[in-house]
C-alpha cells in the first residue's frame, strides 16, 4: 500500500500583518497534484489543520475543499494538533456529512471505539492505524485515565495512552497480510525544531518518547514539528512531515516537502519525500545598504525581514530598500544607526559595577540598548549635564533653552 503523509497545514497564519493564504493555496495545489499522480491508499494528515482556534471562512472553506478533493482520491485521517479544536473537527465533520471519506479525530479514542482504525485495500491487505491526537497535560483523557492518573508526569501519560492502542494495533495481528501504523500530534525528544512551533506546548514539559511503539508499525506518522525530519528514534520508522510552508523566519531557507510511503505486510517501509516550493520564500537580511544592494537581484517576491545597518541616521532609507526590492514584501524593516549606541565601557570585571558612577552606568546602558532617534552621544552628555547641575545644587539650563531665550536677530533694533 501507499501512504500520502502530510502536516502543519496552520491555515490562516499570518507572519507579522501579511496573511499567508496565497501561498497556502500554492502548497495545498502542489499536495493535490502529488496526491493525483501517485495515487496512494491513505492519506495521513498529523495535525495543525488550523493555526488558531477561530478561522475565518475563507480558511474554513479552503480546508473543506481540499479535504474533500483529497478524499475523492483516498481515505483521509486527520489527528486534531494542539493548534485545533475539538469543536472544530465536529463541525467540519457535519459539514463533510456522514459518508466522507475524511475522518477528523477530534480527541483520543478507546482504542475499539475509534482509536485504532481499519482500512481494506484493494490487494486483499488491511491497514492497522492507532490515532493520537494532541494531548493537553491539564485536561483529563476521559477515554483511558482515571482520577488516580491525572497527576502523573505528561511523558507517563502519554506513554500508557499509546500501550493501550498498541496492545489493540497488535491484538490477532497477521504479518503476513496486515500493516500496522501509528499517527500522533506529539513532540518527541530529540526532535530538531523549527523555532515557530507554539513554546508552550514544544517545551521540555511536552515531551515524550517512542518506547511504547513497537516494532510491529510500519510507518509512524507525526505532526507538531514544523522542520521536516526522521524520527528521533532508530527503534521506530517514521517521520514528522513538517509544514508545507515556511511558517516563520525560524524556517528560511528550509525545503518543504510531502512524505510518500510505500509498504507491504512483512518489509521494511520504502519512505521517500516529494518537495513543495513552499510558497512564497522567507528572506531575513542584515547588513548596510551595499550588501543588499549586492543582493538584490536575487530576491524576487519574497518575505523580507531587513535589518540595515549605517553610521547615523539615512532619511528616506526605506525607500531605498523599497526601490532595490520592487517585488518583495517587507514585513519588518528595521535601521540600526550606529551613533544610537555607545562603546561599551570594560575594565575588571570584579570591580567593575562598583566603581562605576551614574553617568558610566548610563553610558553602559545606552551601549546596550541604544536610543530610538536622538544620537547616543547626545543622550549622554545631556544626562551628563542633568546629573552635573543636580549634584552641585545648581540651575539645569539646556543650550535649548539657552537658544530659545536669546533674543532674534533684528530684536535689539526694535527695541
Amino acid at each position: 500500500m501507499r501512504i500520502l503523509h502530510t502536516s502543519d497545514w496552520h491555515l490562516g497564519r499570518i507572519l507579522y500583518k501579511e496573511p499567508r493564504a496565497t501561498d497556502h493555496d500554492v502548497v495545498l495545489a502542489e499536495t493535490l497534484t502529488v496526491a493525483r499522480e501517485e495515487k496512494p491508499d491513505l492519506i495521513i494528515h498529523s495535525g495543525d489543520l488550523f493555526d488558531h482556534a477561530r478561522p475565518g471562512l475563507s480558511d474554513l472553506e479552503r480546508a473543506i475543499t481540499v479535504l474533500r478533493d483529497l478524499g475523492s482520491i483516498a481515505p483521509v485521517v486527520v489527528v486534531r494538533g494542539n493548534h485545533d479544536t475539538e469543536q472544530l473537527f465536529r463541525f467540519l465533520t457535519l459539514v463533510l456529512g456522514a459518508d466522507s471519506r475524511v475522518h477528523l479525530i477530534d480527541r483520543p479514542l478507546h482504542p475499539q471505539h475509534g482509536g485504532v482504525l481499519r482500512f481494506s485495500m484493494p490487494d486483499g491487505t488491511t491497514a492497522r492505524l492507532a490515532v493520537l491526537p494532541f494531548v493537553h497535560e491539564n485536561r483529563a483523557v476521559e477515554a483511558f485515565e482515571d482520577p488516580r492518573t491525572w497527576r502523573k508526569a505528561y511523558t507517563e501519560r502519554v506513554s500508557a495512552i499509546e500501550r493501550e492502542l498498541v496492545a489493540e494495533l497488535e491484538r490477532d495481528f497477521d504479518s503476513r497480510r496486515e500493516i500496522a501504523l501509528f499517527a500522533a500530534h506529539l513532540h518527541i525528544g530529540g526532535v530538531d525544531f523549527a523555532g515557530s512551533e507554539r513554546r508552550a506546548h514544544a517545551c521540555e514539559y511536552y515531551e515524550t518518547s517512542t518506547d511504547a511503539l513497537p516494532t510491529t508499525v510500519s510507518y509512524a506518522a507525526f505532526g507538531h514539528i514544523h522542520k521536516p525530519q526522521e524520527l528521533p528514534s532508530a527503534k521506530v520508522t517514521g517521520r514528522y512531515a513538517g509544514s508545507p510552508l515556511q511558517l516563520d523566519f525560524g524556517e528560511a531557507g528550509e525545503r518543504k516537502s510531502v512524505v510518500l510511503v510505500d509498504v507491504e505486510p512483512g518489509s521494511p517501509a520504502a519512505i521517500r519525500t516529494i518537495a513543495l516550493s513552499g510558497g512564497r520564500q522567507l528572506r531575513k537580511f542584515v547588513g548596510t545598504l551595499d550588501d543588499l544592494r549586492a543582493l538584490a537581484p536575487s530576491i524576487g517576491n519574497d518575505l523580507c525581514h531587513i535589518t540595515i545597518h549605517t553610521p547615523t541616521h539615512v532619511p528616506g532609507l526605506y525607500d531605498q530598500v523599497r526601490d532595490l526590492l520592487p517585488e518583495a514584501v517587507l514585513v519588518e524593516f528595521l535601521e540600526v544607526c550606529a551613533d544610537r549606541r555607545l562603546e561599551m565601557v570594560t575594565g575588571d570585571p570584579a570591580t567593575h559595577d562598583a566603581d562605576l558612577d551614574l553617568a558610566e552606568l548610563f553610558r553602559e546602558y545606552l551601549a546596550t540598548t541604544g536610543t530610538l532617534s536622538a544620537p547616543a552621544e547626545q543622550v549622554h552628555q545631556l544626562f551628563t549635564t542633568a546629573l552635573t547641575a543636580i549634584e552641585n545644587d545648581d540651575d539645569l539650563v539646556l543650550s535649548v533653552e539657552s537658544a530659545l531665550a536669546e533674543p532674534l536677530p533684528g530684536d535689539e533694533a526694535v527695541a
